[in-house]
């Protein structure tokens, strides 16, 4: 038995019968990893699951590989994590889902992939780094004493340019998808990354948590080899809304995220 077994609880992830096997103090399962698995499986013709391979940087727990993998039935994703523990978990999520024949981890470093992946050229390649970078942003003590949340929270072991970076590298070079999730803030820099890097942005959705709230998230997807791709920015995803009693709820566009079977398809 791990030395974290008796921390952990199986959570219903409510698509296909998919579970995940999470830590009661540590990160859950986020909406961030909710989007971005949705958004990434929609870079993924349906008529070509089986002949998809698709690999996620700094999957941590594999709350979202296990998402990706529940909503696309057919396609292969490698998974990188560089922390022992989530990795553990990461692996145990694999188990339980029975998703080895499809779904693989590697415990690395992101700027040191092992060769089983360099040796790939994967069609989507999706990410969500660290938002906050590690000379700017305000560690909070919580931080500080979990390593974990530390590196999940701050690039302290991959800056955003590595993440791209690495990306750009491994996805297929004509036509692949760089798909990301990242706090509205640093849209600028992830642009200009992209370009640096020779992904051509195509897809853009910024993310509300209400109505009259500025953008919080994007999701962004980029395109290799493409210099004069179509780019679009999509129309925002609003995530709540007020009802008559002044409640927030959950908005319908959400819910069909969460629960409806996927359909969507941003691929021109």
């Amino acid at each position: 038995m791990n030395d974290f077994d008796d921390k952990l609880k199986l959570d219903d992830l409510g698509r296909s019968g998919f579970k995940l096997y999470q830590e009661d103090k540590g990160f859950k399962l986020g909406t961030a990893s909710v989007l971005l698995a949705w958004f990434a499986a929609s870079f993924v013709r349906r008529s070509r699951q089986s002949d998809t391979r698709m690999l996620e940087l700094g999957s941590g727990i594999g709350s979202c590989a296990m998402l990706t993998a529940a909503r696309l039935q057919g396609v292969a994703i490698d998974c990188v994590e560089l922390m022992p523990k989530p990795f553990g978990i990461l692996k145990k999520n694999i188990e339980v889902n029975n998703a080895g024949i499809r779904v693989r981890a590697f415990n690395a470093d992101i700027r040191q992939l092992p060769d089983e992946v360099k040796g790939i050229s994967y069609d989507v390649v999706f990410m969500n780094p660290p938002f906050f970078s590690s000379s700017r942003g305000t560690k909070t003590d919580t931080d500080v004493k979990s390593k974990e949340k530390l590196m999940a929270r701050f690039n302290e072991e991959g800056t955003l340019e590595d993440f791209i970076g690495q990306a750009a590298k491994r996805v297929r070079p004509s036509g692949g998808y760089v798909v990301m999730c990242m706090s509205s803030d640093r849209l600028p820099e992830c642009i200009e990354l992209f370009r640096q890097s020779g992904i051509t942005p195509s897809r853009l959705m910024n993310v509300h948590s209400l109505e009259d709230k500025d953008s919080f998230l994007f999701l962004l997807a980029g395109k290799k080899g493409a210099p004069n791709a179509d780019f679009r920015v999509l129309p925002p995803l609003v995530l709540n809304c007020r009802t008559s009693e002044g409640g927030i709820i959950r908005t319908e566009a959400l819910r069909k995220i969460y629960e409806e079977e996927h359909t969507d398809c941003f691929i021109s």
